[in-house]
C-alpha cells in the first residue's frame, strides 16, 4: 500500500513541475515579447503539379495596430492603411530600425528577408502634432515581431485637425519577389496582413522502391 502512496505523490508532483516548468517558461517569452502573434515563421504552401510537388516559402507581415483595415495601391505598392482602436503601434516583423523621421511619427525597419518596412501614423502634414507622438526605439535598434515601438494619442491628433491612422507600406516592393496580401477587414495586431515569397523549390513526388 505505502509502494501505490508512494508511486501516486511522485506522480502528482512531476506533473506539478510540469506545469510550473510551462509557466516559467510562458512569463519569460512573454517578458522577450515573444507572443503568438509575435513570432517570425515561415510559411511553407505546397502546390503539386504532376511528378513535382513545389513548396513555396512566406514571410508574414503583421499588423502593427488592431484596427479597421483598407489596402490601396499607390504607385505600383500596397500600402495599408489601419483605423486603430488604440494608440499603440507594434513590430509587423523583426529586423533593424534603420531610420526615424523627425517628430517621431514614422519609421523604416529592414528584415532580415530583405523587405524594407515603413510604419508612419497619418501623414507628413501632422508632424505639428509632435506633443501625441511618443517613439519607443532608437534608430539602430534590433527589434523583435511585436515589439512596441511607439505609442501615441489618436484623440489629442484628431482634435488637432490630424489623422490617427496607422499607415504600413514595403518601400522596396519591387525588389521582392512576391507580395500577397489578406483579405482580413478587421485585424488584430500581430496578425498576417501581408506574406512576403522568400524563395520556392520543387520536389519529386516520385518514390522508387
Amino acid at each position: 500500500m505505502d509502494i501505490f502512496v508512494l508511486g501516486a505523490v511522485a506522480v502528482l508532483s512531476a506533473m506539478a513541475g510540469f506545469g510550473a516548468g510551462r509557466s516559467l517558461s510562458r512569463q519569460l517569452a512573454e517578458a522577450e515579447g515573444v507572443t503568438a502573434v509575435g513570432r517570425d515563421e515561415v510559411v511553407e504552401k505546397p502546390v503539386r503539379r504532376g511528378q513535382f510537388k513545389t513548396v513555396s516559402r512566406y514571410r508574414e507581415i503583421g499588423a502593427p495596430v488592431s484596427g479597421e483595415v483598407n489596402i490601396l495601391e499607390e504607385h505600383g505598392r500596397k500600402k495599408v492603411c489601419i483605423q486603430p482602436r488604440q494608440g499603440k503601434v507594434y513590430a509587423p516583423a523583426s529586423g533593424k530600425i534603420t531610420h526615424l523621421y523627425p517628430m517621431g511619427r514614422a519609421m523604416e525597419l529592414q528584415t532580415d528577408f530583405g523587405a524594407k518596412i515603413l510604419v508612419s501614423v497619418g501623414s507628413h502634414v501632422d508632424e505639428m502634432c509632435s506633443e501625441f507622438y511618443r517613439c519607443r526605439v532608437v534608430e539602430n535598434e534590433v527589434v523583435r515581431k511585436g515589439t512596441l515601438i511607439m505609442e501615441y494619442d489618436p484623440d489629442g491628433i484628431e482634435e488637432n485637425g490630424g489623422d490617427a491612422q496607422v499607415i504600413l507600406s514595403i518601400e522596396n516592393e519591387e525588389e521582392l519577389e512576391r507580395i500577397t496580401q489578406s483579405s482580413i477587414t478587421h485585424i488584430k495586431a500581430g496578425e498576417a496582413i501581408l506574406c512576403v515569397a522568400c524563395e520556392t523549390h520543387s520536389e519529386s513526388t516520385d518514390t522508387h522502391f
